[in-house]
């Protein structure tokens, strides 16, 4: 963030003698320039769902379903070493996620299997009904990363899911994440701001599916 001292003058005029007085104010630039992600270490913070890391400094995932294998990661976007607090959002910011893989779900393929349980006063146990599956009706690309997501007021913390198949065993995964900075003009003394562009801050990190 950048700083200018900028003067406002003031004409007074007095009975015997007139004048000018300058009065010094404070304007910011919010530029942006320091803003980064920082991905947690293990790409979680929680230490029970953290990612195992390679000799090459990649992490890696071990897919055990066919289906979908689900994945928490976490980065915190931050400013310095703050959390980012803008003129237009706020101390909350969003964060658009997205990968380099992704897979078909055909026409006529099962989404769910659906068990409903329920308790049968009549026996007094507890049963399980399957209720018929739901099919897709078309084709669809799906991602392998949710594709939005808010940092943590507190922390400055974003988080996504990550959901590869059992088919992607062999590829890397690169997740990116992205943030969209508006550079604001404003005076310490004032609420209001002014918008005077745009940057985007851009990282990924790539973790190999084994």
């Amino acid at each position: 963030m950048r700083k200018i001292i900028f003067f406002t003058g003031i004409f007074t005029c007095l009975l015997l003698q007139s004048g000018c007085v300058w009065f010094a104010e404070e304007e910011f630039i919010d530029d942006g320039k320091n803003i980064r992600f920082v991905f947690d270490a293990g790409l979680n913070e929680d230490s029970r769902f953290k990612l195992p890391k390679d000799v090459n400094g990649f992490y890696y995932m071990t897919l055990t379903k066919p289906g979908q294998n689900i994945q928490r990661i976490s980065a915190r976007l931050l400013d310095g070493g703050k959390i980012v607090d803008t003129k237009c959002c706020g101390p909350r910011q969003k964060v658009e996620w997205n990968s380099n893989l992704y897979w078909w779900l055909l026409a006529g393929d099962t989404v769910a299997n659906i068990t409903k349980t329920y308790f049968n006063t009549f026996t007094g146990e507890l049963q399980y009904s399957n209720l018929p599956p739901l099919i897709n009706w078309k084709d669809e690309l799906v991602p392998t990363v949710n594709s939005s997501s808010y940092t943590d007021e507190f922390t400055g913390r974003s988080s996504t899911v990550i959901a590869p198949i059992g088919k992607m065993k062999g590829d890397t995964l690169t997740v990116y994440a992205r943030y969209y900075h508006s550079i604001a003009s404003y005076t310490a003394s004032s609420s209001f701001y002014t918008p005077v562009g745009s940057l985007v801050i851009v990282d990924s990190v790539k973790i190999v599916l084994r």
